[in-house]
């Protein structure tokens, strides 16, 4: 006889949401938070020094990284004003990629390192000491830290058990004699500790978020005017655009002033500085959304320069002409391995053609030997 066993099947909850194609690409997002507890002890601390770099840039001069054995409790360094010698001022990070909030227990170790080793002089007293972690400090933590009467007195009481075998491999360090003292005296104020969504809303105004995140890029902002006068950084292309209009006109042209009389050149030429700056300020828009080293812009160029050479090589009437003519291909060039496509516009490819001219990449009147 075979009994049969009731069970309740449980569907899964319906998708009370509109699915875009991006939904179906990459599947649920992982909120940022959670991101910070499943990337590694490296990436963890990259994105500490990511935040100190990019949101406290105005407080520090330098940010440095520790890595691997021999750090003596120093993660991510900010320095308030650096030197090479013990007069540096520094706030200290101290890094925790821990799947629990942070303990007492293990607070007291790396403050009793850096007890120990500024009282031998390793280093100087730092003017903030601060716990990182994904999932912050527990609620005993938080109260000690609050209260550094309190942080003292429990360091002190628990350095046998919890200090003395951990500070170096070599020996046991003893809390005694003159380091007593120095524990004693030491300003306990200075340990402080940094909360998860606070570090995550901070490092989302830094130029490293979206490649750490993902995340909807914001809207590119208005570009720059042209200024007034023609500046230092225009004088290539700008020079390149007269010898082409004389090419066109048969006749000389050196400055904006003699494109007056041509109504519909000198209109161009304003627009062509209007494109120079479109890309120009697609070129600081990426500075400030995408992380150090990607050289997105540069590539981008790299794109444009391969997709209107071809049109760069072939003959025409006069060099007027030929700005036309590869202008309007450069304006239709796909960019799809461009990490910010969506925040292209015409005018930018446009632009870039001045910015190559810029770079000596070509030019549209060709020297004439002799």
């Amino acid at each position: 006889m075979i009994t049969k066993i009731n069970e309740t099947i449980i569907e899964p909850p319906k998708v009370e949401k509109k699915l875009t194609n991006l939904d179906l690409l990459y599947g649920k997002q992982i909120e940022p938070i959670k991101k910070l507890e499943v990337i590694s002890d490296d990436d963890f601390e990259d994105l500490v020094r990511e935040w100190a770099t990019g949101y406290l840039k105005k407080r520090y001069e330098k940010v440095r990284r520790s890595s691997g054995a021999g750090d003596m409790g120093r993660d991510v360094v900010g320095y308030i004003k650096y030197t090479q010698d013990e007069s540096a001022e520094w706030d200290n990070y101290q890094c925790k990629h821990y799947d629990k909030p942070i303990a007492p227990k293990v607070a007291i170790v790396e403050i009793g390192k850096l007890l120990y080793h500024t009282y031998k002089g390793e280093f100087n007293v730092p003017r903030n000491y601060y716990f990182v972690s994904p999932k912050g400090v527990g609620p005993q933590l938080a109260n000690l830290i609050d209260n550094p009467s309190k942080l003292k007195k429990k360091l002190i009481q628990d350095w046998d058990k919890s200090c003395k075998s951990e500070i170096t491999s070599t020996k046991d360090i003893l809390l005694e004699g003159n380091f007593k003292r120095y524990v004693e005296n030491f300003d306990f104020s200075i340990i402080k500790d940094i909360d998860p969504q606070e570090l995550i809303e901070q490092h989302a105004q830094t130029r490293y978020h979206f490649y750490r995140f993902g995340g909807i890029i914001p809207s590119r902002p208005d570009s720059f005017l042209p200024p007034e006068d023609i500046h230092v950084t225009e004088l290539v292309y700008v020079e390149r655009l007269f010898e082409a209009y004389a090419d066109f006109h048969k006749k000389p042209i050196s400055k904006a002033d003699d494109l007056v009389v041509f109504d519909t050149e000198f209109r161009h030429f304003n627009r062509q500085r209007k494109y120079f700056y479109e890309a120009e300020s697609l070129k600081l828009f990426e500075r400030d959304i995408l992380p150090d080293g990607v050289n997105a812009f540069d590539e981008l160029k790299n794109e444009v320069y391969d997709g209107i050479i071809d049109e760069v090589d072939n003959k025409h009437p006069n060099g007027y002409t030929k700005v036309k003519e590869v202008s309007k291909i450069a304006r239709t060039l796909p960019v799809r391995t461009y990490p910010l496509e969506s925040k292209v516009k015409g005018n930018d490819l446009h632009g870039i053609c001045h910015h190559l001219v810029n770079d000596d990449k070509f030019r549209w009147v060709e020297k004439r030997n002799g």
